[in-house]
């Protein structure tokens, strides 16, 4: 089921596509036309692109975006009025000695979860960081004091735990937030390792004083955008795109 679309986030945001001008659109109103478009990605600096043209294909709800006057390195558009993006350091952009050193603490907290129903199979295995992410600014803390300070950085990383069969291979993917080296949000899917879904980190946020997480969720034949936010007391996802891909138009 679709939730109902988050109105702090603004009426619309879009996903980068396969050449730097095209974008994947979702909008509150599968009529209106976005007017000022952010782009942003991993700075902290938000750029105002413009719509060169817009094309309700495949469908309405994932209408095709092209821009114009664009930065390159975007993943995501915003509005600008609703959303401003956070600085993001991926893994490999760290020294080999502070890379690995993340990568201890991110294995330290994730080998603290228990496994339980489906988890179990992969019980006792070894956990690989496959991407990770410090997530770094202004926000206000979890539990908001009179005034917000800045806050510990978060850390937010997608992990795997690989299953070896006669047949094939089962795989874990976990998409976890750290605060303060400890898990406050976890996301997970298991299956084939050729099929399971995964998630790619697009874009950090401030929305509303609180932190934002745009993720990209691909599948064999599906891909959703999904909003993740820590309100007062935690995180959650808070919004998903429609799963499947739309048919195109005859």
């Amino acid at each position: 089921m679709v939730a109902a679309w988050p109105d702090a986030a603004g009426s619309f945001l879009a996903m980068a596509g396969a050449t730097p001008s095209d974008a994947l659109l979702f909008r509150r109103d599968t009529t209106a036309i976005p007017g000022l478009v952010g782009v942003v990605g991993f700075d902290s600096v938000t750029v105002v692109a413009s719509v060169r043209d817009l094309r309700a294909t495949p469908c309405a709800t994932r209408a095709a975006l092209r821009l114009a006057d664009f930065p390159s390195g975007w993943s995501l558009a915003v509005d600008p009025a609703h959303a401003r993006p956070l600085l993001v350091d991926a893994l490999e952009d760290l020294s080999p000695a502070d890379s690995q050193r993340l990568v201890v603490r991110i294995q330290r907290a994730l080998n603290t979860l228990p496994d339980t129903g489906g988890a179990m199979e992969f019980r006792g295995l070894p956990v690989v960081v496959r991407d990770a992410w410090i997530v770094r600014g202004s926000v206000a803390p979890l539990v908001a004091p009179l005034v917000a300070p800045l806050v510990a950085p978060l850390i937010v990383a997608r992990a795997a735990r690989l299953l070896n069969l006669e047949a094939t291979a089962h795989e874990e993917l976990r998409f976890v937030v750290l605060e303060d080296d400890k898990v406050r949000y976890v996301g997970r899917v298991a299956g084939d390792e050729e099929s399971v879904e995964s998630w790619d980190l697009l874009a950090a946020l401030v929305i509303q004083g609180r932190p934002w997480l745009a993720i990209a969720r691909e599948g064999v034949n599906s891909l959703q955008l999904e909003l993740v936010a820590r309100d007062s007391t935690e995180w959650r996802s808070v919004w998903r795109s429609d799963a499947l891909l739309c048919s195109a138009a005859k």
